[in-house]
C-alpha cells in the first residue's frame, strides 16, 4: 500500500507539473508537431503550448457573459478625467509651449523677447482653459468608436501567448486547492488500490504470476487516480443528492465564490488594469486609428485656442506657418499622450472597476458556465495527462 500510495502521488505531482512547465519548450527541437506539448526530443507545458486557444477562450467568457467594455469604459466621467489629464498637461505643456512659442510665435529678434514670459503664461492659461473641452470631446469620441480603436481580445491572447508564465499563474491560483487535491488524491487512492493490490498477491495470485502484475497494476494505478481527481473536480456540474441525504457537486464548481473572486483579481493584475489598457490603445493593432482620432481633437484643441483671434493670427503667422504650427501642436501631443495619461490611470482602473464587475457577474454564473473557467485547462488534453499518469505508474 505505501508503495502504491507513494507511485499515485508522485504520478499525479509529475502530471501536474508536466501540464503547466515548462513555459518554452525545453530539450532539443529536432521535430515539434503544432499545438503539441511533445517534440523530439524534449516537453513544454501543456498549458503554454495552447495558451492562445486557452487565452482566447477565456476572453470569449468574459466579453460574452461577464461585461461589455465599451458599456464599462462608458463609466469615465469627463469631469473627473479632465483633472487627472490636467496634472499630465500641466507635466508636459510646458515643453511643448516652449518649442511652439519659439518656433511660431516668438520672434527673438523683435520686441517680443522682452514679453516672451508673459506670452507663454497666456498661451499657458488658454490651453488649460480649452483642457476640459477637449477631455470631454476626445473622451466622448473614444467611447462612441472603441472598437475601432481598442481589440481586448487580441491585447490578453497576446499578453498571454507571449507570457505564458501570466497565464499558468491565473489557471494556478484560481485551481489552486483543486490542483492540490488531485496531487494528495493520488496518495489516498493509490493506498487504496495498494491494499487491495497486497490481498490479492497474499490470497490469490501467488509469485512469480504477481511480478508481471506489477507493470500493468502500476498503470492502471496511474490511471485511476489521475481520472477520479478529475472527475471529482468537475462532476457532478449541478449538485446532486445521493441517497436523499448527501449533496454532490464538483469540488471546484462548490468554490465557484472563492474562485470568481480569485479570477478577477488575477486577471485585473495581470492584463486588465489602466496601464496595460492604455498601451494597447496607443502601440497595439489599432494604434493608428486612436493616433487619428487624437490628432482630430488636438486640432480642434488649436481650433478652440485661437478662437476669434485667428485672423489676426494668420496675418502675423502667414498660412504656411500657421499649418505648420497645428500640424507640429499633432505630432506633440501624439508624441506626450503617453506620459500625459499615466496620471489617469488610478482613476481609470477606479473607474472601471474591472475586478468587482469580473467577480460579481462570474459568482452569478450557472455551474455549467462556471465550469467552463477552469475545466478547459484538463479537458481538451485530459486524456493525456491522465495516460501520462498512468505511464509514469509503470516506470515506477
Amino acid at each position: 500500500p505505501v508503495v502504491s500510495a507513494f507511485v499515485g502521488w508522485w504520478t499525479n505531482l509529475v502530471a501536474l507539473r508536466l501540464t503547466f512547465y515548462p513555459y518554452k519548450f525545453w530539450g532539443i527541437e529536432l521535430v515539434r508537431f503544432e499545438n503539441q506539448p511533445v517534440g523530439l526530443f524534449g516537453w513544454q507545458g501543456i498549458v503554454p503550448t495552447k495558451a492562445e486557444k486557452m487565452a482566447s477562450d477565456s476572453v470569449d467568457l468574459m466579453t460574452e457573459k461577464l461585461f461589455n467594455i465599451k458599456e464599462i469604459f462608458a463609466r469615465i466621467k469627463k469631469d473627473e478625467a479632465s483633472k487627472h489629464l490636467k496634472v499630465g498637461f500641466e507635466k508636459t505643456l510646458k515643453r511643448m509651449i516652449d518649442d511652439i512659442s519659439d518656433k511660431y510665435i516668438i520672434d527673438k529678434t523683435t520686441t517680443w523677447k522682452r514679453t516672451e514670459a508673459a506670452v507663454k503664461r497666456q498661451i499657458t492659461q488658454w490651453a488649460l482653459d480649452e483642457l476640459p473641452a477637449f477631455t470631454a470631446g476626445f473622451m466622448g469620441e473614444l467611447v462612441e468608436s472603441l472598437d475601432d480603436v481598442y481589440d481586448l481580445k487580441h491585447m490578453c491572447v497576446t499578453e498571454m501567448v507571449e507570457h505564458p508564465e501570466l497565464l499558468v499563474s491565473v489557471f494556478t491560483s484560481v485551481g489552486k486547492k483543486e490542483l492540490k487535491f488531485i496531487e494528495k488524491s493520488g496518495g489516498y487512492f493509490g493506498f487504496l488500490f495498494g491494499t487491495i493490490q497486497t490481498i490479492l498477491f497474499a490470497f490469490a495470485i501467488p509469485s512469480p504470476y504477481s511480478d508481471y502484475l506489477l507493470p500493468p497494476l502500476g498503470f492502471l494505478v496511474g490511471f485511476i487516480t489521475n481520472y477520479i481527481a478529475l472527475w471529482m473536480i468537475f462532476k457532478p456540474v449541478e449538485p446532486r443528492k445521493l441517497f436523499g441525504r448527501f449533496t454532490i457537486h464538483g469540488l471546484f464548481l462548490k468554490r465557484q465564490q472563492q474562485a470568481s473572486a480569485q479570477f478577477a483579481s488575477k486577471m485585473v493584475a495581470s492584463v486588465l488594469h489602466s496601464e496595460r489598457i492604455w498601451w494597447y490603445m496607443m502601440n497595439g493593432p489599432k494604434s493608428a486609428a486612436f493616433e487619428d482620432l487624437l490628432r482630430k481633437h488636438a486640432d480642434d484643441f488649436t481650433e478652440r485656442m485661437i478662437g476669434y483671434t485667428k485672423p489676426l493670427v494668420l496675418s502675423y503667422m502667414g498660412v504656411e506657418n500657421f499649418n505648420k504650427m497645428r500640424n507640429r501642436v499633432q505630432d506633440m501631443t501624439v508624441n506626450e499622450i503617453e506620459n500625459i495619461v499615466q496620471y489617469m490611470h488610478d482613476y481609470t482602473n477606479e473607474a472601471l472597476d474591472l475586478e468587482n464587475e469580473i467577480r460579481t457577474k462570474m459568482q452569478a454564473l450557472p455551474s455549467r458556465e462556471f465550469e467552463r473557467v477552469l475545466h478547459p485547462v484538463f479537458e481538451e488534453d485530459e486524456m493525456k495527462l491522465i495516460l501520462v499518469g498512468a505511464f509514469l505508474g509503470i516506470a515506477v
